[in-house]
């Protein structure tokens, strides 16, 4: 029994379970033979489900668009690739209308931004693939519209997609290989990923991340919500198998571009951060 007890609180003590961003700082972290393993040992459950996150992203989101009626335009870095990949490809297809899908895109922070810098020059159709409780918020916070929908699941969207854009949500969902065919299988002209963490050794693997409520959605914690630690299964995707899966499936590499999200340090790995623009083979 004694041996038992060892066995199972010894890791506890050479093992740092949370992933956080501490440079220069050596731990070991524990690794998960799955996402739902991981999804138990997290302090804080469902936390992508959590209608205090959702609530707050919505009440962020509708404080940032008030923010983008004034001037001098501010614009979020990663949505620089975004533009760019939409005015490449209404440039392509000498074209004025778009349908772009975008998943995990919350409550739309990235549609608010991209109508605000083109005006009324395109006919845009944003569709948004998010948790039931994000779609939820974003609908109670009134944020959808005739041009930006809220989903909770790509097989529910029939329209044809131009765009397919997701920034820094693969890594988080429980299976990010079946989320990633399932985007890949819309045939989109271009697919436009930001904010990824790739492991350029050639394994994938889980960990828990650490982060601050506040670091989630756009802008500064409301005043009604109080900062605290929040916990989510991570999965570190091996560079040369994401980028296979997408290579195979009919689409070449246009963009990779490095990014500031991959700026963890875990145990002996290669991590980089990435961004990777995809163009379908025609």
């Amino acid at each position: 029994m004694i041996k038992k007890i060892i066995k199972n609180i010894l890791p506890y003590f050479f093992v740092n379970k949370y992933q956080e961003r501490k440079d220069g700082v050596k731990k070991t972290y524990a690794i998960y033979g799955s996402y739902h393993d991981a999804l138990k040992d997290c302090p804080t459950q469902n936390t992508y489900e959590s209608k205090e996150l959702c609530c707050m992203i919505g009440d962020k989101t509708s404080n940032y668009i008030k923010t983008l009626k004034n001037k001098p335009f501010l614009a979020e870095a990663g949505n620089v690739f975004l533009v760019n990949v939409i005015q490449t490809y209404l440039l392509d297809y000498s074209v004025k209308d778009i349908t772009i899908l975008d998943f995990g895109g919350a409550c739309g922070f990235h549609f608010f931004e991209t109508r605000r810098f083109f005006g009324h020059n395109i006919n845009l159709k944003w569709l948004v693939v998010e948790t039931p409780e994000m779609v939820n918020s974003a609908k109670e916070h009134r944020l959808e519209n005739d041009e930006l929908i809220f989903v909770d699941d790509i097989k529910k969207i029939s329209n044809t997609i131009d765009v397919v854009h997701s920034s820094g949500t693969l890594q988080y969902v429980p299976n990010w290989i079946e989320y990633l065919n399932q985007l890949i299988r819309k045939n989109a002209k271009y697919i436009l990923l930001n904010r990824m963490m790739f492991n350029e050794n050639d394994r994938t693997f889980i960990t828990i991340q650490k982060s601050k409520l506040s670091d989630n959605g756009h802008g500064p914690l409301p005043e009604k919500y109080e900062d605290k630690n929040i916990f989510y299964p991570h999965t570190t995707i091996s560079y040369e198998e994401f980028n296979k899966t997408v290579i195979q499936n009919g689409y070449d590499t246009e963009w990779n571009f490095e990014e500031q999200s991959g700026s963890y340090r875990i145990n002996n790995e290669k991590i980089i951060g990435r961004g990777l623009l995809y163009k379908i083979c025609e």
